[in-house]
C-alpha cells in the first residue's frame, strides 16, 4: 500500500532536527572509561559486530559517537579490483536497483520518487536520465563509514537541507518521497563508469554527515548550497573515504550508463568492497 500524503504525527515529531542533535549531543558525552566500554560492548553483543575489525581499541573511545564512527583495521574490507565490477560503497544492504529511463526511483512497491527532487533540479538530474541507481541502507550498528565504489573524481556537489525521517521499513511504508525530503548530500563523480553520483541521505539521529569534499555541517539550519564546483576536484581510488555517518542511513547511487545489473539478490546484505553491480554483456 502506498503511504498517505501526511506522514503520521509522531514521525513528524521525530523527523525535527532538535530531535536529531539530542541525539548527537547525548551521544558525545564523555562517560568515564570503564562505564563506555561496558556500554559498547553490550552494543557490539546484542547487534554481532566483531570488534576485531576496529582500527582503535576500546580504551582509545572517549565517547560513544567515536565508536559509531570507528574506522577499520586495514584489510578488514577488501576492495574487488574487476574492472566490470561496482563494489558497494558501504556495508548494509542493497535494497533497490532499477533504470532511470522514467527519472523516477522506487521508493517501495508501488511508491516512487522523482530524480530531479532526489537531485535538487532538472540540470542536475540531466546526466541521470536513462541510467541506472542502487540503493544501499545502513542500519545503526553498521559500519557507519561511506567510501568510493569507483575510480575517479569529484567534481561538483550540492547541499539540500530536509526533514530528518527514519530511513528504515517505517519511514519507507509512510513518508512519501523519504529519500527526497530527507537531508543530503550530492557528490557528482567522473568515474571509470563515467559519469555517476553518490547522494547520502540524512534520517532519524544521523544529524550530521560529512563529506571528504566539503567541511560544510549539516543539520545546522542553513540554506541549501545550490551546485557548487569542487575545487580543487578531489581524485578517488577505489575504497578510499568519501563520508561518514553518525548513525545508519541510506546510499543512492546513480549512474549515466544503463547496462549495470545487481551482482547479488534483492534485497541483500553486503560489506563495503564487496560486489554491488556488475556491467551487462
Amino acid at each position: 500500500m502506498a503511504p498517505s500524503t501526511q506522514p503520521p504525527r509522531w514521525l513528524e515529531l521525530l523527523s525535527k532536527p532538535q530531535v536529531s542533535q539530542a541525539m548527537h549531543k547525548l551521544v558525545t558525552l564523555r562517560a568515564p572509561k570503564p562505564v563506555l566500554k561496558t556500554a559498547i560492548q553490550g552494543f557490539a553483543k546484542i547487534y554481532k559486530i566483531d570488534l576485531a575489525e576496529m582500527a582503535a581499541s576500546l580504551d582509545d573511545f572517549s565517547t560513544f559517537q567515536d565508536f559509531f564512527t570507528r574506522k577499520l583495521r586495514a584489510g578488514a574490507r577488501p576492495i574487488t579490483s574487476g574492472a566490470r565490477i561496482v563494489p558497494s560503497p558501504a556495508d548494509g544492504v542493497l535494497s533497490a536497483f532499477g533504470s532511470l529511463e522514467a527519472s523516477t526511483l522506487i521508493q517501495a512497491k508501488g511508491v516512487e520518487y522523482s530524480l530531479d527532487a532526489l537531485l535538487g533540479g532538472s540540470e542536475d538530474a540531466d546526466p541521470y536520465r536513462g541510467g541506472t541507481y542502487a540503493v544501499v541502507y545502513l542500519a545503526p550498528n553498521n559500519y557507519h563509514r561511506v567510501h568510493s565504489p569507483w575510480r575517479g573524481t569529484v567534481v561538483h556537489w550540492r547541499y539540500l537541507p530536509g526533514a530528518l525521517y527514519p530511513v528504515n521499513r517505517m519511514g519507507i511504508k509512510h513518508v512519501p518521497s523519504l529519500f527526497a525530503r530527507n537531508e543530503r548530500i550530492v557528490g557528482h563523480c567522473d568515474t571509470e563508469f563515467g559519469r555517476a553520483a553518490m547522494v547520502m541521505v540524512g534520517a532519524t539521529c544521523v544529524g550530521h554527515m560529512k563529506v571528504a569534499f566539503t567541511d560544510l555541517a549539516c543539520n545546522e539550519g542553513k540554506p541549501g548550497s545550490g551546485l557548487q564546483p569542487c575545487s580543487p576536484m578531489l581524485a578517488l581510488e577505489r575504497g578510499d573515504e568519501f563520508g561518514v555517518f553518525e548513525m545508519g542511513s541510506t546510499v543512492v547511487m546513480l549512474y549515466a550508463r544503463k547496462d549495470l545489473e545487481p551482482a547479488r539478490p534483492l534485497p541483500s546484505p553486503v560489506l563495503m568492497g564487496e560486489p554491488l553491480l556488475r556491467v551487462v554483456g
